[in-house]
């Protein structure tokens, strides 16, 4: 019997570090504006798993190191924010 395939997920693997430099760098260029996923997609060149997978990272790496959080508004899509209340929610 073949064991169970698992969802890695893990924010050391190489490429999660490259797809969230990819990501990372794309959202402070269109700082203070958001990208949604399909403009995020589309300035990474990555797939949108890839994408989502780079965001994955960068949420966790974010939180590792008190960095500013990665937040995601309907309106705006995925940005950097600097407001207190957005981290809480």
């Amino acid at each position: 019997m073949r064991p169970a395939r698992r969802r890695i997920r893990d924010a050391a693997t190489p490429l999660s570090t490259h797809y969230g430099d990819l990501v990372r760098v794309a959202l402070v260029e269109a700082r203070p504006a958001g990208l949604q996923t399909r403009q995020l997609v589309a300035a990474t060149r990555l797939t949108p798993s890839q994408a989502a997978r780079g965001v994955l990272h960068l949420r966790d790496v974010g939180a590792a190191e008190h960095l500013t959080p990665i937040i995601w508004r309907r309106r705006n899509g995925y940005l950097f924010s600097d407001e207190p209340a957005d981290w809480i929610e």
